[in-house]
């Protein structure tokens, strides 16, 4: 068959066609296939903030006095030489508005919309803010919380409450945060203070915890007994040694109508939903946060956050664990006089707490709290030591601190928005004197959790296992990294010794009993490992010359008894049969052992005792002196009775003595005497 005069030109084409397709096709396939992949894991990988503890003074003013919390003080001295707070904060001071405000633009800026969430802490409220009116508290708070509302006003901010934040009434708090909870959310939260949020399109579930709670209980004065031991004078002693201390006006928002970040919440707002009828009954609807010494509440919110997390196990859910207060101890508390019993938890919290960790590891993805105004973290293990849940700790925006101070900082993390696994942070911070001499906040990177900084492979339990077991070397390259960002960058001193130690402790033994434990024996292998005879000797050195002195005399003492039951007849031939005849037999014999007794304090000082406190048989320098006095006394009466010795013996004797600072004219009246 002929086509338009090519005969054969239509098969021919139509075959090719047919052959070419499938590989045509099969490309497409894979192409389609692959953009698809490549935009579902996209879509998996989301990002959220973690801010915590912004302490906002309204009385901070740049003309106030440092000593004085910033504040406006008559009898402030206005000399130029004074030291005036700068317009962003000052380490000694709660922080200005001024510095909010900047790290809100900052979180807008360096991130913009895309953000799943922002997790609030707690501690809005300054350190002096119990002083205030309730009303005025609540005015801060709904300042801060304006503030927020317009940086991400497409996001949703998940707060907890903080010790500072604590007298507000909860119905008043959960009014002020309704256009950031579901209705469920605000239910729970307005009868205890803690809520839970779940995702429509994910299995990560958010669990925020009342820490307020975990700060009593019912035998408060005994359970924390074996952390801290109360003094008469009210001031707290840790039985390892060491002391422990602390540590503009707006208006209501109202519920958004939609949201653009892509969930809805079951109540048709933006993806989550709420689940908080687990701890319906029983709640009371006035409590505050501070009437967490009601052990009736606390047990409360206990018996919610299991049943909660043995739903999320059933669900095949993952869990994000969110609160104020950290469970264990403060890695930078040391040699403080001030109890923190007041705020961190009991024991009996503290175990219970644990407890639930462990026994939910496999579901828990993350925990994070603040509180501490510290960069740190934190390992818990199973009762087999398996390293099966981390925690993060995050720094404050606030550079105030009890005891060290510390830059502003922020994290923005990176995590699978399914499964909730955490893939990295960035944390950001303010370096605050250079802000405040250019007049400009300018918040940069400090560094990424898995990148150089620590070179992380992952972050998990058992990466960070791994990262901890190198902090028993102040001079590990780690472990600096590790405590310059613990102060974000605003360290004034090296952490050896003890302090190494506590920082240690407190990262790998949460539960205050292996926390002491820990203390006890790694300050006893430092101890070991430190030791030297000349450390052990110099604190004995005033107690060492003093028994110099006396030993001698002593000794003479004890040979002149000794000699005493001699007969005279033997007296007299030893006296006139050696070969010094003619020098008085007291006088030598007085010579003679004071020389001796001398010579044999001396060389138990420097032999015997090195000796021992090389094998480590001595610890303490007070047995050091005891040790060489006994040596001394029996080599001494080993000399003053041996048996008789023939010339070869004498002369091995002869040489000896000499080498031991006897001249060879005492030796002889010595030998005389024999």
């Amino acid at each position: 068959m002929k086509h338009n005069g090519y005969p054969g030109t239509l098969t021919m084409d139509l075959n090719r066609l047919l052959k070419v397709f499938p590989g045509i096709a099969l490309t497409w396939v894979c192409f389609l296939v692959a953009t698809y992949c490549v935009k579902l894991t996209e879509a998996r990988i989301g990002y959220f903030w973690h801010i915590t503890d912004l302490h906002l003074d309204t009385y901070y003013t740049t003309k106030g006095d440092i000593f004085r919390s910033c504040w406006l003080n008559e009898h402030h001295s206005n000399t130029a030489s004074a030291k005036r707070p700068g317009p962003y904060g000052d380490y000694m001071c709660d922080s200005p508005w001024s510095l909010l405000e900047s790290a809100t633009q900052a979180m807008k800026s360096k991130q913009g919309d895309n953000v799943e969430f922002v997790l609030w802490t707690g501690d809005g409220l300054s350190h002096s803010a119990k002083r205030m009116h309730e009303t005025k508290r609540l005015d801060v708070l709904r300042n801060i919380t304006e503030l927020m509302s317009r940086t991400f006003p497409s996001q949703f901010v998940f707060p907890v409450l903080g010790h500072e934040d604590g007298s507000a009434n909860f119905e008043q708090l959960g009014d002020l945060w309704r256009h950031w909870l579901p209705l469920e959310a605000v239910q729970t939260f307005e009868k205890g203070g803690y809520y839970t949020i779940e995702q429509t399109k994910s299995r990560l579930r958010i669990i925020a915890l009342n820490t307020n709670y975990m700060r009593h209980d019912a035998k408060y004065s005994q359970s924390h007994s074996s952390a801290v031991k109360q003094r008469p004078d009210g001031s707290y002693h840790y039985p390892a040694g060491g002391h422990y201390g602390d540590h503009h006006m707006g208006k209501h928002y109202h519920s958004r109508e939609g949201s653009s970040s892509g969930y809805l919440y079951s109540d048709r707002r933006n993806g989550y939903s709420s689940s908080s009828n687990l701890a319906d009954s029983g709640i009371g609807g006035h409590a505050s946060a501070l009437s967490g010494s009601s052990s009736h509440e606390s047990e409360k919110q206990w018996e919610w956050l299991e049943e909660v997390l043995a739903k999320s196990s059933r669900n095949k859910e993952t869990v994000y664990i969110v609160g104020h207060i950290p469970p264990g101890s403060d890695e930078r508390h040391i040699g403080h006089t001030v109890p923190f019993g007041h705020s961190s938890f009991t024991e009996k919290n503290n175990v219970r707490y644990l407890r639930l960790v462990k026994r939910y590891s496999s579901i828990i993805q993350g925990q994070f709290f603040g509180h501490l105004h510290s960069d740190s973290f934190r390992v818990v293990y199973n009762e087999v030591g398996k390293p099966v849940s981390w925690m993060m700790i995050a720094p404050s925006i606030s550079p105030r601190r009890s005891s060290e101070s510390n830059n502003p900082a922020m994290r923005l993390y990176k995590f699978d928005t399914d499964t909730g696994q955490v893939l990295d942070y960035t944390q950001y911070y303010l370096d605050l004197e250079q802000a405040n001499k250019l007049e400009e906040a300018v918040w940069q990177p400090e560094y990424n959790l898995t990148t150089y900084y620590y070179g992380l492979s992952e972050v998990s339990s058992l990466a960070l296992h791994n990262l901890a077991d190198r902090f028993n070397n102040a001079d590990d390259a780690q472990f600096m990294k590790y405590y310059r960002a613990n102060s974000v960058r605003h360290a004034t001193s090296t952490c050896e010794g003890v302090c190494l130690l506590n920082h240690y402790c407190a990262i790998t033994r949460l539960d205050y009993r292996e926390f002491r434990s820990c203390l006890e024996t790694a300050a006893k292998a430092l101890a070991s490992k430190n030791a030297s005879p000349a450390g052990l000797l110099g604190p004995s050195f005033a107690l060492n010359r003093l028994l110099i002195a006396t030993v001698p005399a002593a000794l003479l003492l004890l040979s002149l008894f000794a000699s005493s039951t001699i007969s005279s007849l033997e007296v007299v031939r030893i006296a006139f049969a050696g070969p010094c005849f003619g020098l008085l037999r007291s006088v030598a014999f007085i010579v003679s052992c004071c020389r001796f007794a001398a010579g044999c304090w001396m060389m138990a000082i420097g032999h015997v005792t090195l000796l021992l406190a090389c094998i480590g048989a001595i610890r303490d320098a007070a047995f050091v002196p005891l040790v060489s006095a006994f040596s001394c006394t029996f080599l001494c009466l080993s000399q003053r009775w041996p048996a008789k010795v023939g010339s070869a013996g004498m002369m091995r004797q002869l040489r000896a003595s000499t080498v031991n600072g006897m001249n060879e004219k005492d030796t002889c009246i010595a030998f005389s005497l024999k």
